[in-house]
């Protein structure tokens, strides 16, 4: 089963700005050489992909989510993030809150997951216990979406 793509879950699933400043980002990424390869988690699941190496996971309004999510993001550790020279201090300031400490309480707290002590250097900055993807974006309004437009660009230049 090939799933259904990320924008049509994005019409269906999520409204009005949120799902206008979605729909932008997905084709941002489109524009970018970037895809969004749909997997089957016992729900529908999409990685983000650069010459068809994935690096995290989207996911749109999952049946699952405590909160009602409607639009989650995680860049997962295939990412390089401490390329400082092309970060600007805003840049970093938005990685660094963005970054996932464990053990977390949102999805993952104990018992659930007990084993993500990842070290993780992010834009010079060192975390000693991360998750396994340790940036994570929940319900990313426009600002956030623009933020991490630049985080995407980086990631292509990374690959490229």
């Amino acid at each position: 089963m090939s799933g259904i793509q990320i924008e049509n879950a994005i019409k269906e699933r999520l409204v009005g700005e949120t799902q206008k400043n979605t729909l932008d980002f997905v084709a941002f990424m489109r524009k970018n050489g970037f895809t969004c390869e749909w997997f089957d988690a016992g729900c529908d699941g999409w990685t983000p992909a650069y010459k068809g190496e994935g690096f995290g996971t989207i996911m749109v309004a999952p049946e699952w989510s405590q909160e009602k999510d409607g639009f989650i993001l995680w860049l997962g550790l295939e990412c390089v993030f401490d390329n400082i020279k092309q970060a600007d201090d805003d840049l970093k300031e938005f990685a660094w809150a963005h970054v996932v400490i464990c053990p977390q309480n949102k999805y993952c707290k104990p018992p659930y997951c007990e084993n993500s002590k990842n070290h993780w250097k992010i834009f010079g900055r060192e975390y000693e216990s991360t998750c396994h993807a340790p940036l994570a974006f929940f319900n990313p309004d426009a600002n956030t979406l623009e933020n991490l437009k630049k985080l995407f660009v980086m990631i292509k230049l990374e690959r490229s």
